[in-house]
């Protein structure tokens, strides 16, 4: 489970829109606000962050393993990217709730980069596979990452057919993983792009994302945050929405 941003911009990385994010790692809504099971009773998303930023002179990626409230790289993060991640840019941000103590790790902090034939790709995710624990040193997130890109191909694809290839993908891991995925809600930078997505499988209040935009940038968020004006929209399930700078 997990708290997710994206931002495309024209402008600097948003310093106030970053730390308001920051916040959901202690305030942020969890299973049981919205009447679901949540066998762990811990508030908040505190085991561990992430940021990725691709900008005209390059990336900039950094993660830590604990409360982004209680660490100070993050901060120190948000200044440093604000100055080095050129504009035009497209972020993506995570905080994490881990139902595996054992995963509590940098390593394991979201988002996860990979290079495919020279394009460069950022993976966040809201939800897991129930019991999958790790396999062969990976989390489900990356094992639903790697199933993702293996379909998608080496070449970016459009969005249509981005969908057709996501879908070939949930269909194979449901058949090998039968009623266990909660989610496939995600955020992917996809080279020039972000890809949002909403897939609640369980607890569909909890799994959301939400768009509004300034006259500068576009904003994907797991919850509405109180620094953005404007009015938001709820992704509806089952919904990809594509943002470019």
């Amino acid at each position: 489970m997990c708290r997710m941003l994206a931002i495309v911009s024209r402008k600097t990385a948003p310093v106030d829109t970053l730390m308001a994010f920051r916040q959901l790692a202690d305030t942020g809504r969890n299973f049981r606000d919205f009447g679901c099971p949540q066998p762990n009773p811990k508030s908040g998303h505190p085991d561990g962050w992430g940021i990725a930023c691709v900008g005209q002179e390059g990336e900039f990626y950094a993660r830590g393993p604990g409360s982004a409230t209680a660490d100070p790289k993050y901060e120190d993060t948000v200044r440093r990217l604000s100055r080095v991640c050129s504009p035009p840019l497209i972020l993506v941000a995570h905080l994490r709730y881990a139902s595996k103590k054992d995963t509590i790790q940098e390593r394991y902090s979201h988002p996860f980069r990979l290079e495919v034939d020279g394009r460069v790709m950022f993976f966040a995710h809201n939800g897991e596979i129930e019991d999958f624990g790790v396999r062969e040193g990976k989390i489900d997130t990356q094992f639903i990452y790697d199933r993702f890109v293996d379909s998608l191909g080496t070449e970016q694809r459009p969005l249509a057919e981005f969908k057709q290839a996501i879908a070939k993908a949930k269909a194979a891991i449901d058949v090998e993983f039968p009623r266990k995925v909660e989610s496939y809600t995600f955020l992917l930078i996809d080279g020039d792009r972000v890809i949002a997505h909403r897939d609640a499988r369980t607890c569909v209040p909890y799994y959301t994302l939400h768009e509004t935009a300034t006259e500068d940038a576009r904003f994907v968020c797991s919850e509405v945050l109180p620094t953005l004006p404007g009015r938001w929209r709820m992704l509806r399930n089952g919904e990809f929405v594509e943002l470019r700078p």
